[in-house]
């Protein structure tokens, strides 16, 4: 099953599907507001209720217009929602990647939140699919 939500704001998207192997995939594109991803947060968190269990955004098409330090508490929110037992992979081209995403994993560790950031889809998904 797929949901697709649009961010009311900027025009921007969010495709949530359930994959092979379990791993439930975001895929945003576009201009995407801080609101639309908390939006799209509580979605995630009703699936992860429902079980999913490994997490992939996938956010290489999208101009996030927030800092990554504003995305930590949202990050913060939906891994609490996954009790430890989830992990989550966010998969960005390198030139997104900055400190920030560092102290972010960190954080997110700091509350036992599994949280790591990929530049290479194969990676990211063998990390979320490996045993823990």
């Amino acid at each position: 099953m797929t949901d697709v939500l649009h961010d009311p704001e900027t025009g921007g998207s969010a495709e949530l599907t359930r994959r092979d192997g379990g791993i439930l995939q975001i895929r945003y594109a576009g201009s995407i507001s801080l609101a639309f991803v908390e939006k799209t947060a509580d979605r995630i968190i009703t699936r992860i209720e429902d079980g999913a269990r490994r997490i992939l955004y996938l956010v290489e098409d999208s101009t996030p217009l927030f800092t990554p330090a504003e995305l930590t508490d949202e990050v913060r929110r939906v891994g609490r929602a996954g009790n430890r037992q989830a992990r989550f992979a966010y998969l960005a081209p390198e030139d997104m990647f900055t400190k920030h995403f560092m102290l972010i994993e960190a954080a997110a560790f700091n509350e036992g939140v599994t949280v790591k950031f990929f530049s290479d889809k194969a990676a990211a998904r063998a990390w979320l699919t490996e045993d823990n």
